[in-house]
């Protein structure tokens, strides 16, 4: 179900195509033409249950508060996360108590403006930031609002998320996109923060040796934030051919395939003779969440390195703590980000990150999202990151 008149400013296009729509603050009342037949197909949703299962229905259509703005979503990423909350039905502490819609990696454009809004107008392409932080707290006053205990992260329990066609979002928390950008390439921006936030708090200088373990598509971010950052050499582990074979076709030609057999040291060892001589690896962002991989990683680097871990694995992990003492190993942790749209947004639109759209592997449209789940989640679809999309 979906508004077909407004209260500020209507009037139908001349054609009789589409309809003239634009509510809030008068500097906004710029005409935008919105297709009537677009606003008026279902707004589809993604729910996840507590019984790790996932089904699709239509939500009414959301209602605008003052603050807010309605995005039409054109793109949307199926993350990691989302497969384990569906699999295993949390991440650490984070458990799925109760049915919520899911969906966190989105753009699209504005299809409705809250009357408090002046920075948007209806029909701006925007890239959505998910992570609602109350701006209250000693966490958010101190900048770091990713650690907002009262943030409301979409399709994170207990807050719904963006995999629908038509969601409500604070403005606070959306981004205009350039025209060159295209709503794909919108929807990577919330990957690429992750990555982005990582090389961050890891510091890479031009020339330092990096190794990236898992080349999903926060590992292959990664690689492509840590490259632009200076880092050299950087080699790529995982288990799976065909995404290091992806990694290489993003120019990253030094490659791991690890071999579950190998114990630590050989993992080490493996990787350290690829990364060359004089070349042992300064940095490991660990990208995967399990332990083996974990472990592997504090023994590859060299004294004094950094593991810098990004992946989500058990809510327990072993670590070989007294060898890492003994080197002065350092663990540090990355988790999302914080005012990292404005850049990494400039960063794509000017192509410093490369072709980002090569994470994209499989693209479907909203009404076969189940589909598109299930493609992610078979190892055998060779998938890296899979979009759900709204032509």
């Amino acid at each position: 179900m979906s508004p077909l008149a407004y209260d500020e400013v209507s009037s139908v296009a001349p054609n009789g195509a589409g309809q003239v729509i634009n509510k809030g603050n008068a500097s906004n009342a710029v005409e935008h033409i919105i297709d009537t037949n677009v606003l008026s197909r279902p707004n589809l949703a993604l729910w996840v249950t507590k019984d790790h299962r996932i089904y699709q229905t239509e939500e009414a259509f959301p209602s605008c508060q003052p603050t807010e703005c309605i995005v039409h979503v054109k793109a949307t990423g199926i993350c990691g996360s989302e497969i384990h909350f569906w699999k295993s039905g949390r991440i650490g502490d984070c458990c799925v108590t109760h049915d919520i819609i899911l969906g966190h990696e989105s753009s699209g454009h504005i299809v409705e403006v809250g009357s408090e809004v002046h920075d948007f107008k209806v029909g701006d392409r925007v890239s959505i930031e998910p992570g609602v932080s109350c701006w209250e707290c000693d966490m958010c006053l101190r900048g770091r609002y990713n650690l907002c205990p009262k943030v409301k992260f979409s399709g994170t329990p207990p807050s719904d998320g963006t995999m629908r066609r038509f969601v409500a979002h604070p403005a606070r928390f959306l981004h205009k996109m350039p025209d060159s950008m295209t709503y794909a390439q919108g929807a990577l921006i919330e990957p690429l923060s992750v990555a982005y936030n990582a090389v961050v708090r890891a510091k890479p200088y031009l020339g330092q040796p990096v190794v990236i373990c898992g080349a999903g598509p926060i590992g292959l971010a990664l690689a492509l934030c840590a490259r632009a950052a200076g880092a050299s050499p950087i080699c790529i582990t995982d288990l799976e051919q065909n995404r290091l074979d992806q990694a290489k076709a993003l120019g990253f030609d030094r490659t791991v395939k690890i071999d579950l057999g190998w114990d630590r040291l050989r993992t080490a060892d493996q990787i350290r003779r690829v990364m060359g001589p004089g070349c042992i690896p300064q940095i490991a962002f660990e990208c995967t969440g399990a332990a083996s991989s974990i472990n592997a990683a504090c023994y590859v680097l060299e004294d004094g390195g950094t593991l810098l871990q990004v992946g989500c694995g058990k809510p327990e992990v072993e670590l070989p703590l007294m060898a890492m003492g003994f080197r002065e190993v350092n663990i540090v942790t990355s988790f999302r980000y914080q005012q990292s749209w404005p850049v990494v947004i400039r960063l794509v639109s000017k192509g410093v990150l490369g072709d980002v759209t090569q994470l994209i592997t499989h693209t479907f449209p909203v009404e076969k999202t189940i589909d598109a789940f299930e493609t992610c989640a078979d190892r055998s679809a060779l998938a890296i990151k899979v979009q759900i999309v709204d032509e």
